[in-house]
């Protein structure tokens, strides 16, 4: 980085902003800021005009692209990872199927993009560095021009223009400044420093200030100068800020609320699955603002005056006549006018397209007031501000509501937390009435309270990982989110379906272990095809796994919900992992039938049933359980059993399902009269499991153990009917252990073909159907078939017919042959001509005998004719034709 910068930040070239970024990407932790002071230092306008210091001279220019996210002055691009790895496969003029095209198609897979799999500006950067010049023309005003001139377009749904942009800028500049090009259009820096360090570097009140503000602009301008300490900074009407927040409480840590606040008395809302917003209104100018919980401006939807937009007009009517003006804090709802009653987040619904008069439409649901009349009131107490709140305007149903709100006991807050479930809420808030208003602080008196946080209250559910998807940041390249699924029985068949996608829970060594044992059973997911045995709806995984190759994990979660993202229809409310069940085989997973079981029992609300349920010491009452096995598991009656003979005995026997003539205890109990033991679990003194085929789901688990032999029941069947044991032979086995593998191999070829017992017609037919083509045995190599030929038969003229020969194969490059279509280019007439004893040769010379010219390549006749006679040749010239004719067939 330069030592100086003499020009105003506007005009600082962007590859020097670029070379500053990389820095900082590169940097150690504690370097990072201090490459970023230096920086700041130097670009930061003139401290003697701060008062009156034009905005383009601040450092607000290269803030903002080092902060696009917190940038609320421009909108989005539009501009995703997938349409720029398309676009620059069409300005490079890649081929679809090269690597470096298929490294920016999939620069999330780690096969193909390597180290920097998960980081597309990264993977672009290995791409273009080489294709584009090192130095740029473009300074940080010329950046900041073409980032608003595609949010504009973007607006305004002109696509194709933002593509025109695109293309012409990237033409223009470097690769190193292309790679950080792309992080501003993604709003992914990626520099290691949280936003409020970026601030704090700048000013160290630049945080509080953009926590009340939420602009840039403003930060810059007021805090352009380091000395000047903000003292007091006040919310202001349509000016957007970072609203107060709950902090995170269990309902048994009674210490936490006791200690922080001191009145018995509290303020019991009920928590709401919406989505934050905040609404400034002035009737003297006839003004609405719309700001969402991180400074977005949702105006134009909501509308900006008591004519335009969704809520504006019917709002403006709500208001008490005495209010001139307002800040409402609260939550932008989506209300269901069929019910009734609220829809969540959960049902994929976006409350910023809703419709008044809709069967869903937007309800603003209040619950704190932060400005009235002229005044802040941030610094009453709560309590104080929910009267003036009563008074400000009046309740329309589904439009224009005060959030449900309850005076209660600190020791009636479990009492509404199992009401709040009943009911199908979010959880609650608990709220101090003497705390004050303070943004973007969650230590201020204000508590939520969620069944899943509280140990012990929520049903565990045990789900098989089916799918996972790569995470972002420090785990790209990882597979850090799960697809989980339920296990779905039709008789001897089974699938997997998709339940919900889960991420929290893990700690990052259970992560990595969990990744080590999956790593290599995952399997990529391609457009348009389903895997085998699994089915998902909307949620596409990047990654699918075989279900016998994964495993079950140990999920929690509040309640089961409505959702057209998955194939099932439903899913499941705040999934949290709670551990990996590595001591569980994947087939003792969850089941569709158990888990619409658990949905009647618990009307959709996971959490123990009995947890209100107490006895007169306040302990919690446990049923009392009896404990059954299905009639299916139980052996057969012993009372019923009459010998017959010994030929299983000392045999033990695990039969899994039914035959086609006899059901599965019948089975047992004529293994118990021939003399046999059974079992209902294979042990290490089980002779062999018997099963109808190796699909079977414990089947195939038997199978991957290795351990136990697994054989038709017809074959058992057959000793019945023989009244004697018999051999097994390759047509009843499903499955050997190494041991019984063995003895068969002594007994039988790969085919199963007996080396003692005399083949018959039905013996031969089983034996060849197993005979498959196998490339092994395919020689392509002529030299060694001359070997074998030569010891076959001497030195007897056989298969040399073209043994004196020497030919030159016109336009066939030797080094670089097809693998397919020979006929193209007299590939197959040379295999041929080698086959019978011919020699090929690289170059004419003295002792080529013959050029073989193909047929449909005559116009090269010349050229070899004149070589023949200037070069006093004596080879002939042939087509393709002659070699073959040679042969007799």
């Amino acid at each position: 980085m330069a030592t100086t910068i003499s020009k105003p930040c506007n005009k600082i070239p962007f590859e020097l902003f670029c070379r500053v970024c990389e820095d900082i990407y590169n940097a150690k932790n504690e370097k990072k800021v201090l490459i970023l002071e230096k920086f700041i230092s130097k670009c930061r306008g003139s401290i003697e005009k701060s008062d009156n210091l034009n905005i383009e001279d601040t450092f607000y220019p290269a803030l903002r692209l080092l902060l696009p996210v917190s940038d609320k002055q421009r909108g989005a691009y539009g501009v995703k990872e997938a349409a720029l790895g398309k676009l620059y496969v069409k300005i490079l003029c890649l081929a679809k199927d090269s690597p470096d095209a298929q490294k920016l198609l999939n620069f999330r897979v780690p096969k193909v993009s390597g180290s920097t799999a998960g980081d597309f500006a990264e993977t672009l950067y290995w791409v273009i560095r080489s294709r584009f010049e090192d130095n740029g023309s473009m300074t940080i005003a010329d950046i900041n021009q073409i980032l608003d001139e595609i949010a504009l377009k973007h607006a305004t749904n002109e696509s194709r223009e933002v593509e025109q942009i695109l293309q012409s800028m990237l033409l223009k500049v470097s690769a190193i400044e292309q790679k950080w090009l792309i992080r501003l259009l993604l709003k992914d820096m990626r520099l290691g420093l949280a936003h409020t360090k970026i601030l704090k570097a700048y000013h160290d009140d630049a945080n509080d200030l953009y926590d009340v503000c939420n602009d840039l602009r403003k930060v810059c301008k007021m805090l352009n100068n380091p000395s000047v300490v903000l003292h007091e900074i006040s919310v202001n009407l349509f000016e957007p800020f970072c609203p107060m927040l709950s902090q995170r409480c269990e309902i048994t840590d009674d210490s936490k609320i006791n200690k922080t606040i001191k009145n018995e008395d509290l303020f019991v809302d009920i928590k709401l699955d919406g989505e934050r917003f905040q609404l400034h209104w002035s009737k003297e100018n006839n003004i609405f603002k719309y700001f969402s919980r991180r400074g977005n401006d949702y105006t134009d939807t909501y509308g900006c005056n008591d004519v335009n937009g969704v809520l504006s007009p019917v709002l403006s009517k709500q208001f008490k006549s005495d209010v001139k003006n307002c800040i409402l804090d609260g939550e932008m709802m989506c209300y269901n006018t069929k019910y009734k009653s609220f829809s969540t987040k959960a049902m994929n619904i976006d409350v910023k397209k809703l419709r008044i008069g809709n069967t869903h439409q937007p309800c603003f649901c209040v619950f704190d007031i932060l400005y009235y009349n002229d005044r802040v009131i941030t610094n009453l107490p709560l309590e104080k501000r929910l009267d003036i709140l009563n008074t400000i305007f009046e309740p329309l149903e589904g439009v224009f509501v005060h959030t449900t709100r309850h005076k209660a006991k600190k020791n009636e807050l479990m009492k509404y937390l199992n009401d709040a479930i009943d009911n199908h809420e979010e959880g609650i808030v608990v709220k101090d009435p003497l705390s004050i208003y303070k943004p973007n602080s969650r230590n201020a008196g204000w508590y939520k309270i969620k069944p899943e946080y509280t140990d012990g209250a929520l049903i565990e559910l045990d789900l098989l990982i089916i799918g996972g998807y790569y995470g972002e940041g420090k785990k790209r390249g990882v597979v850090s989110h799960f697809l989980m699924g339920l296990l779905e029985k039709d008789g001897e068949s089974f699938k997997c379906s998709a339940i919900s996608r889960v991420s929290s829970g893990f700690s990052t060594e259970e992560l990595a272990d969990l990744s080590k044992k999956l790593s290599s059973h995952w399997k990529r997911v391609y457009p348009g095809k389903m895997p085998p045995n699994i089915e998902w709806g909307k949620e596409k995984p990047d990654l699918w796994i075989e279900p016998e190759s994964s495993v079950i994990v140990q999920v929690k979660a509040t309640e089961i919900m409505t959702s057209h993202t998955f194939k099932s229809k439903i899913t499941l409310r705040f999934p949290r992992i709670e551990r990996v069940r590595y001591d569980k085989p994947w087939h003792d997973c969850l089941t569709v039938n158990e888990f619409e079981s658990i949905i009647k029992q618990t009307e959709g609300k996971l959490y123990t049933s009995n947890i209100d349920e107490t006895n007169s010491s306040g302990k919690i009452k446990k049923n009392r359980v009896t404990l059954t096995v299905d009639k299916k598991f139980l052996g057969p009656n012993i009372r019923d059993v009459k010998s017959i003979n010994n030929m299983f005995e000392d045999k033990e026997f695990c039969v899994l399902n039914d035959s086609e003539t006899l059901n599965k205890s019948e089975i047992e109990k004529k293994i118990l009269e021939y003399g046999g033991r059974v079992v209902q679990n294979p042990g290490n003194d089980t002779f062999c499991v018997l099963a109808n085929n190796i699909k079977h789901i414990r089947a195939h688990a038997i199978k991957l153990s290795g351990k136990h032999s697994i054989i038709s029941t017809k074959w058992i069947l057959s000793c019945f009917i023989d009244n004697e044991f018999l051999n097994w032979t390759p047509e009843n086995v499903l499955f050997l252990s190494k041991e019984h593998q063995l003895l068969m191999d002594e007994n039988f070829d790969q085919y199963g073909d007996s080396y003692t017992e005399l083949a018959t017609v039905e013996t031969l037919r089983r034996a060849m159907d197993r005979v498959e083509l196998d490339d092994d045995l395919v020689n392509t190599e002529v030299d060694a078939f001359l070997e074998f030929q030569n010891e076959l038969f001497n030195e007897e003229q056989c298969f040399k017919i073209f043994e004196k020969c020497q030919v030159y194969f016109d336009d066939l490059n030797l080094e670089n042959l097809p693998v397919r279509n020979f006929h193209t280019n007299t590939v197959l007439e040379m295999l041929i001509f080698k086959f019978n004893g011919g020699t090929v040769c690289k170059n004419i010379d003295s002792n080529t005998t013959h050029v073989v010219i193909h047929s449909s390549n005559k116009n090269n006749v010349n050229k070899y004719q004149t070589m023949k006679r200037d070069q006093n040749q004596a080879f002939e010239i042939v087509d393709e034709n002659w070699i073959t004719q040679k042969i007799k067939w």
